[in-house]
C-alpha cells in the first residue's frame, strides 16, 4: 500500500463522517472496535507480510474509489458493516499504521490476517496467528493507548466498554491441505479458542462478538467438486456443525466463570446456509458460483487478470472462499435486525 493511500486511509478513519446507514441503527455507545480473525475480516494486514494479500483488482472494485485494500471481497467486510452500525470509523489494519498513527487511534484497530486460525501452527509462515494478533493488541494497550488515556482507570474503562469481534477457525480445519473433521479435533480447537478468549479477557476485554465457523463445504472451492455440481459437501459441514454447537456451550461456560463477560454469538454458518436456499429472496440469485472469476471452468482462483461478474450484488460469493459485499451487508443487517442470526447473551448493542 503506497504512502499516499495509507495517509488517506488514516485521515478517513479519524475525521470523515460515517455512511448515513449508521444513523439508521440505534445503538449503545461503544468507544472502539477491535477485530481479530482471518480473511473474512482482514482489511489489509497481509498486504504488509511477505505472503501478501489480495491487493489487486477486481478485489475492492466496489470499495471506496474502487481501490483494492487487502479485503478478500469486492467491497466491505462484515467487520466494516459492524463498525458502521456502531457509529465508528472503519478499523484500520494494525500493520498499515505507523507507531505515530497507532498512538492516535482510539476507535479501534483490525489485527485480522488472511489464512490465520486459532492454532499457532495454522499457516504461521504466511499470516499473523491469533496469538500474534493478541500480542499486537497487548502492545496497543501498553504502548499506544496510554498516549491518549493517561489514567489507568480511564484506559481500563475504554477497553472494558470496547467491542471485540473474533472470526476465526475455518483455516484450522484445512491445515496443510488435510481436512481435520473428527470430534477430537473439534474439542481440541474449542479448548484453544477458549484459552485465547480468556487471554483477551485478562487484558481487559469484556464485550465479544464471535462468529461461528462458516459452512466451508458450501464454498465454491468445494461445491465445484460435488455431484451434482454446486451441491454443498455435507461431510465437511457436519464436522463444522459439531464444533459450532459446542462453541455456544463454551461461551456460556465462559460467561458463568468470568465476571462481566458478555457476548453475542453470530451464526455465520446458519446465514450462509440460509442464503444457499433462499438467497433469491434477497436478490442473491447465484448462490454457489464465484463472481471472480466469472466462470466455473479452469482455475477458480481470483487473479489480477480475472474478469468478475458484471453484477456483484447477485452473487453470494465473490471468490472461491469469501462472501461478496452484498452477502456481508445482508449478514450484518440480519444480525442487527433479526435476533435469529445474532444471539445476545448479556450484551445489548442493537
Amino acid at each position: 500500500m503506497n504512502t499516499c493511500y495509507l495517509t488517506l486511509w488514516f485521515v478517513l478513519a479519524l475525521v470523515l463522517p460515517l455512511s448515513s446507514s449508521a444513523a439508521a441503527y440505534p445503538t449503545k455507545h461503544i468507544p472502539a472496535l477491535y477485530v481479530f480473525g482471518d480473511s473474512l475480516v482482514d482489511c489489509g494486514n497481509n498486504n504488509h507480510l511477505p505472503s501478501g494479500g489480495p491487493s489487486f483488482l477486481p478485489y475492492g472494485i466496489d470499495f471506496m474509489h474502487g481501490k483494492p485494500t487487502g479485503r478478500a471481497t469486492n467491497g466491505k467486510t462484515v467487520a466494516d458493516f459492524l463498525a458502521i452500525h456502531l457509529g465508528l470509523p472503519l478499523t484500520p489494519p494494525y500493520l498499515g499504521l505507523s507507531n505515530h498513527q497507532r498512538n492516535r487511534v482510539s476507535t479501534g484497530i483490525n489485527y485480522a490476517s488472511a489464512g490465520s486460525g486459532v492454532l499457532p501452527d495454522t499457516n504461521n509462515d504466511t499470516s499473523l496467528t491469533l496469538d500474534k494478533q493478541i500480542k499486537f493488541f497487548h502492545r496497543t494497550i501498553t504502548h499506544n493507548l496510554p498516549k491518549m488515556f493517561t489514567e489507568n482507570e480511564e484506559l481500563e474503562k475504554h477497553i472494558s466498554e470496547s467491542l471485540f469481534f473474533v472470526s476465526t477457525g475455518v483455516n484450522d480445519y484445512f491445515h496443510n491441505g488435510t481436512f481435520r473433521g473428527n470430534k477430537s479435533f473439534a474439542f481440541f480447537l474449542l479448548s484453544e479458542i477458549t484459552l485465547r478468549v480468556k487471554t483477551m479477557y485478562g487484558l481487559g476485554a469484556r464485550k465479544f462478538i464471535l462468529n461461528n465457523i462458516p459452512p466451508a463445504g458450501c464454498f465454491p472451492s468445494k461445491a465445484i467438486h460435488t455431484r451434482p455440481i454446486g451441491k454443498c459437501d455435507e461431510k465437511i459441514n457436519k464436522a463444522i456443525t459439531f464444533y459450532n454447537k459446542k462453541l455456544r456451550e463454551v461461551l456460556h461456560e465462559l460467561q458463568s466463570n468470568l465476571p462481566g463477560f458478555t457476548f453475542i454469538h453470530a451464526d455465520l454458518y446458519g446465514f450462509l446456509k440460509k442464503m444457499r436456499k433462499i438467497g433469491s429472496y434477497y436478490g442473491i440469485v447465484e448462490t454457489w458460483k464465484p463472481c471472480c472469476p466469472n466462470t466455473i471452468y479452469g482455475d477458480l482462483k481470483c487473479q489480477p487478470s480475472s474478469v468478475p461478474c458484471p453484477n456483484r450484488n447477485t452473487h453470494l460469493f465473490f471468490d472461491q472462499y469469501h462472501p461478496s459485499e452484498i452477502a456481508n451487508k445482508e449478514y450484518a443487517w440480519l444480525c442487527f435486525n433479526e435476533k435469529i442470526i445474532c444471539k445476545h447473551w448479556g450484551l445489548k448493542l442493537f
